[in-house]
């Protein structure tokens, strides 16, 4: 686990820079008016609890501001309720990562490779069907002259350990229950990105039509 002192400082240094206003103003202006409006220092707190509560790294996390341009990140989702995976969300994937991935899965063709590729996906990101049943992939393209504030690390399966009151609790408290009722083994997963602010405009599915698919391009 990152020093969450640290994560919320880095975080909310770079958050307050200049060019992530306008990203604040429309995430206010759409947030449940319920609500307090974010700032900086709040979704910087609001982030490392979130991180801090569902451990979603292992080893080394680093917080690092991106510049936009040829910048993609890819998140599987199924959008069946609002207790499953969206197209917006915090955690996304760098396209490498995608790419490694895909190319690890040459030898199938056609349907096979798609499902083959989701299963390797999975196990790769320890994520449990009951949060996700990966249907469709999103895109987020950040445009060029934009930034994004990105904490980045390896994924551990410790993120699926069952949490006391939780509706969604897929049973796995060790290692071993990861080999058993998950079929991944227990090692650092693939590094992952918790992206907590971005305009989202930036976001699309990927069209299975698509030649690219899983990619975009």
């Amino acid at each position: 686990m990152p020093d969450p002192h640290r994560l919320e400082r880095e975080l909310s240094e770079l958050l307050a820079r200049p060019h992530y206003a306008n990203m604040f103003a429309r995430r206010n202006q759409f947030r449940n008016p319920k609500d307090p409006a974010d700032t900086p220092k709040t979704l910087a707190a609001k982030t490392t609890t979130w991180i801090t509560q569902n451990t979603p790294f292992e080893g080394p996390v680093t917080v690092e501001e991106r510049r936009g341009g040829a910048l993609e990140f890819y998140r599987v989702y199924d959008g069946i309720s609002h207790q499953t995976a969206l197209t917006l969300g915090r955690c996304w994937l760098e396209r490498p990562v995608v790419e490694s991935i895909w190319s690890a899965t040459a030898r199938w063709q056609g349907q096979a490779r798609a499902d083959m590729f989701m299963d390797f996906l999975r196990s790769a990101n320890f994520i449990h069907p009951q949060w996700n049943m990966m249907t469709d992939i999103a895109v987020m393209q950040v445009p060029a002259g934009a930034f994004v504030v990105v904490i980045r690390g390896k994924g551990t399966w410790k993120a699926m350990r069952s949490k006391p009151g939780s509706k969604l609790s897929p049973g796995i408290q060790s290692a071993g229950d990861v080999m058993d009722l998950h079929g991944s083994m227990p090692i650092p997963g693939t590094y992952q990105c918790v992206i907590p602010l971005y305009n989202d405009m930036w976001v699309r599915n990927v069209p299975k039509l698509l030649p690219s698919w899983p990619l975009l391009s």
